[in-house]
């Protein structure tokens, strides 16, 4: 919007300073053509009077001489013609029968003034044709012309016409820069602010507000109806998520003691077949108890307000990976990682450890016993994995990939993925509620990074999170060995 304004704030101001300086580079040209014409309506009347006495005389060399030096200093063609428009002196010859000639011949015979051209521009390259009656006690006995060509009036012209453009371009650039650009700002500053906090929203960060004393009368009930809205929209997500919470917590408790209950019951059933259905029942209990644990951290991760900072990614990923090598050595499936030292990125404290915890599980469950490798790469802007553009903010990216050639998942199932309580149709008996990945992406967006799921060459699932870079810290963990 800014620079829509600011091409029609530019319009308007050069319409404006075109329309004045329109009458100054006419009367300029004018003045310059008056000085020019007067000059030669003077010459044209002193070789009419000169060519009276020669016309009465006969006696035309003293004319003839004159007229040859006027040609020679001014580049001007002269010509003095009886009554009968025969030509009588000519510095150079002149076809009289052009219109410009022709006309102004005859108003000099008719003992009419000459009739004074029109401006000449630059761009009109029209000779002056000058003529002036030669008389005797009143008879006219000729007349005499001037073609004169109008190059030095033009140049003289076309300066002044340069120097009021170059005005004109300056004054237009200082108006732009110095009045049209600050009062622009100032005008869109309300809207950048509605536009900056509208993004804020659209990211999650519920509590953002503008100023509802800025700006025009109708910005200002735009921010109003803006903060009312977003008011409106806190407050029923802190409803959900309490309410979620609640949910959870209090269902704790009740769920807790049916377990204990079912459990009791064991010592009065006889029959293996009821022994099977209490042990079925006491796992739906546990299967139960873990959603609402997800519940409950989903609903505290959406509520939390911590703020990101700078996390040493090398030293997670190593930590991490000692952490979960028993469990995968227990599995017999080998882990390997890539870590290069001093990598930093912005994050939300303990992110990038869910983060991790959840993937490597996930690639433990469902990776078919196949290796599984994590790697640490940095991307620069307009540059990752995919061949997209970066998004992020601090000029460069922090990729975290976790990576197994297993049987992976379909497009259909990728598209699916991270969803709340969605699993592969393939995985419903394996252990697990279904909100590891949607619980991970929520906390990851929350911190300003990325979570994407990928098919590998030739089968397999990558698993990226993906976080704005921040400065190396120091004391960096070293690069894990394979395990």
């Amino acid at each position: 919007m800014r620079r829509r304004l600011l091409v029609i704030v530019f319009v308007l101001v050069a319409g404006l300073i075109v329309a004045l300086g329109g009458p100054l580079v006419r009367a300029s040209a004018e003045r310059v053509f008056q000085t020019s014409f007067i000059g030669r309506v003077e010459d044209t009347a002193w070789f009419a009077d000169t060519a009276a006495s020669a016309l009465e005389s006969g006696r035309t060399g003293r004319l003839e001489a004159a007229a040859d030096r006027y040609d020679e200093l001014y580049d001007s063609r002269v010509v003095v013609v009886d009554a009968d428009r025969r030509v009588v002196v000519a510095s150079r010859p002149v076809d009289l029968d052009t219109p410009p000639v022709r006309g102004a011949l005859l108003l000099a015979l008719a003992d009419r003034p000459p009739e004074q051209p029109s401006v000449v521009w630059p761009w009109d390259d029209q000779a002056f044709v000058l003529a002036e009656s030669v008389k005797r006690d009143g008879r006219v006995l000729g007349a005499a012309v001037i073609v004169s060509p109008t190059d030095r009036p033009r140049a003289a012209v076309a300066e002044h016409l340069t120097l009021v453009a170059l005005g004109c371009l300056a004054a237009l650039i200082v108006v732009v820069l110095a009045v049209a650009a600050p009062v622009v700002r100032w005008v869109l500053h309300p809207v950048e602010d509605l536009d900056r906090a509208a993004h804020e929203v659209a990211l999650g960060r519920l509590k953002t507000r503008v100023s509802e004393r800025e700006g025009a009368p109708e910005l200002r009930r735009l921010a109003n109806s803006f903060n009312v809205m977003a008011d409106s929209m806190h407050a029923s997500q802190e409803q959900q998520r309490a309410f979620v919470a609640q949910a959870s917590h209090e269902l704790r408790n009740p769920l807790t003691a049916l377990r204990l209950r079912v459990e009791n019951l064991e010592e009065f059933v006889d029959d293996q077949r009821g022994l099977s259905e209490l042990h079925f029942a006491v796992e739906e209990a546990d299967r139960f108890g873990e959603i609402l644990d997800a519940l409950l951290r989903m609903a505290r991760a959406e509520a939390s307000e911590a703020e990101r900072g700078p996390v040493d990614v090398s030293a997670v990923v190593s930590r991490r990976v000692d952490a979960w090598r028993a469990a995968y050595a227990r599995a017999g499936v080998r882990l390997t990682a890539d870590v290069p030292d001093g990598v930093g990125a912005l994050c939300l404290p303990d992110c990038l450890d869910h983060a991790l915890d959840t993937l490597l599980d996930n690639a433990l469950k469902f990776g078919g016993g196949t290796p599984v490798d994590i790697s640490v790469t940095r991307v620069p802007d307009g540059d990752d994995a995919s061949g997209a553009r970066a998004e992020d903010r601090g000029g460069r990216t922090v990729e975290v990939t976790v990576r197994d050639t297993g049987p992976g998942l379909s497009a259909e199932e990728l598209a699916k993925a991270g969803g709340r309580f969605w699993r592969s149709p393939r995985h419903q008996n394996v252990p697990g509620t279904g909100f590891g990945l949607a619980l991970t992406r929520t906390v990851v967006e929350a911190g300003g990074g990325e979570l994407r799921l990928a098919t590998t060459v030739p089968h397999g699932l990558a698993a990226t999170v993906r976080l704005p870079a921040a400065p190396a810290p120091s004391g960096a963990v070293p690069t894990t060995d394979p395990a």
